[in-house]
């Protein structure tokens, strides 16, 4: 981690063992979350090459452990899903588990529905994995793109820290009410996150 720490300071792309750890850190704070790393799109789509459950089959074993239905996703309020596409840029995907939503969020404005529909089909088969039946509702579900009001870096290396933003306002039901002009206190927020061990505001 001191080796990724560099990554945070200004006008530097975050990479992902600092989005990855400050993510675990929200995690602590909000259990009724489930935070994926970004590995889990990458394998989802089988790094480029189409979607395949079967890379992730386990990985939701993780999830909602403090809870008396451990490894259950069907169980939470929010899953975060952080995409690292190609390399060069951060986007966000969350799916609202009780509202039936799923939204993508991106600080460039990106379109985002190849990931939307790819999480709306892992949730359809891990439903049918782990409960064997259909999940319910499916047609139900709403896919949003990225929409007007999501805030906007205006730059090429922001983007981590906006994933990091959205991830921190939305685990705790806050309006995205952050913009370009925040994030170098954001930067030093999570700094001081990461070498406490716990979110500071």
């Amino acid at each position: 981690m001191r080796s990724s720490m560099h990554t945070l300071q200004p006008r530097t792309w975050l990479n992902d063992e600092v989005i990855h750890y400050y993510l675990l850190l929200l995690s602590r704070n909000h259990e009724s979350c489930h935070f994926f790393k970004s590995h889990f799109m990458t394998k989802l789509l089988n790094h480029g090459e189409g979607y395949r459950y079967e890379n992730v089959r386990t990985w939701a074993r993780r999830a909602n452990l403090s809870s008396t239905r451990p490894g259950d996703i069907f169980a939470l309020d929010k899953i975060f899903f952080p995409v690292n596409i190609s390399g060069m840029h951060w986007a966000l995907v969350v799916a609202y588990m009780k509202e039936r939503r799923l939204q993508y969020y991106d600080s460039m404005f990106g379109d985002g529905q190849e990931y939307l529909s790819a999480i709306m089909q892992y949730l359809q088969d891990e439903h049918e994995n782990k409960k064997s039946r259909a999940l319910p509702h499916a047609d139900s579900w709403q896919q949003i793109r990225c929409s007007r009001d999501t805030p906007q870096q205006v730059n090429g290396y922001d983007c981590g820290v906006f994933v990091c933003m959205f991830c921190a306002f939305i685990a705790s039901n806050a309006t995205l009410s952050f913009n370009q002009q925040h994030i170098h206190r954001c930067r030093d927020l999570i700094a001081l996150s990461i070498m406490r061990g716990y979110i500071t505001w």
